[in-house]
């Protein structure tokens, strides 16, 4: 596996720092991973290793404001959410696209990055999405422990930081991470919003329902943010699109958790991230 850093251009020209992981044989597909709110690129570093030990070129990137992708203060950055997905990850993506072979591309999305994907302008150019503990962060779909600190969070916390601050001081006060303020306050729109961003984004549902790849959705039953009930309602909301939708209990695998972010774990190679890899496997050889 080759892994060379990269600076590319989002579409409004802004710099985004990204990693190209590519394999030292034959390439089978390209794979754009989008990342979970305030989760840096380098989580995923692992992961897109094991699949570009099997044929993939896998692209990683941080939001702009975000991770590699902050060169300025976070009190500077103005993006939104619709920013990271219009300007920062539809480039990526098309980047991705460009290469001269023109192999299928995959996005495998980790919660906001695949809640997001089909809001993506360049959405007709996937083969496929893999979505990753994707499911609806509405607080009526929170775990009971998330639910009774929404209140705190984003009736108090969140709009008086981010005046205060200029952006959301996540790691300052354990929660979440750094947020750029408008994409923190969009984010607390969506929370607020009892079908998240399928009703409090204009576009967002029918964008959906237009979706024609095939998707892949993998939820944990021990996810400690978000209920089932959530991500189902996300996933029925591709009523066009072929899903394969399964709801993974850490006791199936023998494993004792997995919750929101353990998939990538380094320790889930030979147990959890063959459910990716086989999948992705049977719609290239499908492509």
């Amino acid at each position: 596996m080759i892994r060379t850093r990269l600076t590319l251009q989002a579409h409004d020209g802004h710099a985004l720092t990204a990693y190209c992981h590519a394999p030292q044989g034959p390439t089978r597909a390209d794979v754009v991973i989008a990342p979970a709110m305030a989760v840096p690129q380098s989580f995923y570093a692992d992961f897109s290793a094991f699949l570009a030990r099997l044929g993939y070129r896998v692209w990683t990137f941080d939001y702009r404001g975000m991770g590699e992708s902050r060169y300025d203060s976070m009190r500077g950055c103005k993006a939104d959410i619709s920013d990271w997905v219009a300007q920062d990850f539809d480039a990526v993506v098309q980047h991705a696209s460009q290469t001269p072979e023109r192999l299928p591309i995959f996005v495998l999305g980790h919660s906001l990055g695949g809640q997001t994907a089909p809001l993506l302008p360049s959405v007709a150019r996937l083969a496929g999405l893999v979505n990753i503990a994707v499911g609806s962060g509405a607080t009526r779909h929170n775990q009971p422990g998330v639910r009774r600190q929404a209140p705190l969070l984003w009736y108090v916390l969140t709009p008086l930081l981010c005046r205060l601050f200029g952006y959301f001081p996540g790691k300052r006060v354990g929660i979440i991470g750094d947020i750029p303020r408008r994409a923190m306050l969009q984010w607390r729109r969506w929370c607020l919003t009892p079908d998240y961003l399928l009703s409090a984004e204009p576009g967002a549902r029918d964008a959906y329902a237009r979706a024609q790849y095939p998707v892949l959705g993998l939820t944990f039953s021990d996810d400690e943010l978000l209920l089932e009930a959530g991500s189902r309602m996300l996933h029925d909301a591709y009523t066009d699109a072929e899903v394969d939708y399964r709801v993974i209990n850490p006791q199936q695998f023998k494993l004792r958790r997995i919750g929101h972010f353990g998939f990538f774990k380094p320790s889930q190679e030979a147990v959890l991230w063959p459910l990716v890899s086989d999948w992705l496997n049977q719609r290239c050889a499908a492509a």
